[in-house]
């Protein structure tokens, strides 16, 4: 990968303080949903997900798709607890909790345990790399920890779609040959980000980062390039698309007691009810060759994370 999370992750200090074994447990976990989300501190989740705003540059709203299956191959997912610092030798003293390292020490890029279902509701165990201080038992130092920021970059988003009778027998001119069996439509997010965002990046890949901002935004929807900061806390995605969210409920994470067990269960929802708009294109006549396919506006709205922690 050409821009990897942070390198000098591997000169953060790793401090080893104690030398008796603790016999505590932390279970790691993840709930991928493709629903709305509720808050587990009481809070109610702002409620955006289901838009009927419309574009108008595609020509004529034809109709809305729920995709049959959704899915990820991820690059990357997990915590951290402040702004990387490229400057500062040991990463500004950051806490990181990475399920899924994106250097493919512990997976290979295909390894299939980076593939999930969003439309299965999978729930999955991760062994995560800890980066920080910990002890001789791989486990964090110096608790309570503060995950104020949660990251999730996949390779890609996938979908497939049941699309409407009067495309059996049209070749949509926006996918290529094969994308459409049974007048099923099997895609990617990069075909559809082309669309409405042509000038941001050529990788295409999404960085979609949680917490400590009070508004949901993309970053650069014009392909400028974003470094180190608030809008981007543990890469560099360049000119790639950058997605920031407030739609995120961390709880603070405690050691565990001698012989307790703790469970991190992060959760990551995309709600994608009607995800998919369909409008008439170029020519404005529905159920043709040039109908476009694009997220409904503003679908990083629908996106949303809580961690809970037992």
């Amino acid at each position: 990968m050409k821009k990897n999370i942070c390198l000098l992750i591997i000169s953060l200090s790793l401090i080893f303080f104690s030398c008796k074994k603790h016999t505590f447990t932390v279970l790691y976990k993840i709930n991928f949903i493709d629903h709305e989300i509720s808050s587990s501190k009481g809070l109610a989740m702002e409620k955006k997900g289901l838009s009927s705003d419309r574009y108008t540059q595609f020509g004529d709203y034809i109709t809305s798709i729920t995709p049959k299956k959704f899915t990820a191959h991820i690059w990357t997912v997990g915590y951290i607890d402040r702004v990387l610092d490229r400057s500062n030798n040991n990463a500004n003293n950051a806490t990181m909790l990475q399920y899924i390292d994106q250097n493919g020490e512990k997976l290979s890029p295909n390894d299939p345990s980076r593939s999930i279902d969003f439309s299965d509701n999978n729930i999955v165990n991760f062994d995560p790399v800890i980066y920080g201080n910990i002890n001789n038992d791989g486990q964090f130092v110096n608790t309570p920890i503060d995950f104020k920021y949660f990251y999730f970059i996949p390779y890609n988003l996938y979908q497939e779609l049941q699309l409407p009778p009067e495309y059996q027998s049209v070749t949509l001119d926006m996918f290529p040959s094969g994308s459409v069996t049974d007048n099923i439509l099997k895609i990617n997010h990069n075909q559809i980000l082309n669309k409405l965002f042509p000038n941001a990046g050529t990788s295409r890949n999404l960085y979609l980062i949680f917490g400590n901002t009070d508004s949901t935004f993309i970053v650069n929807p014009n392909g400028e390039s974003v470094g180190f900061s608030e809008d981007c806390p543990i890469a560099e995605p360049g000119h790639d698309l950058t997605i920031r969210s407030n739609k995120y409920v961390n709880m603070i994470f405690n050691q565990p007691a001698e012989g307790e067990t703790t469970v991190m269960n992060g959760i990551l929802s995309i709600n994608t009810q009607d995800l998919i708009q369909v409008y008439a294109g170029a020519d404005n006549v529905p159920y043709t060759r040039d109908d476009i396919f694009v997220y409904a506006p503003r679908f990083w709205e629908r996106i949303s994370s809580r961690l809970d922690i037992n």
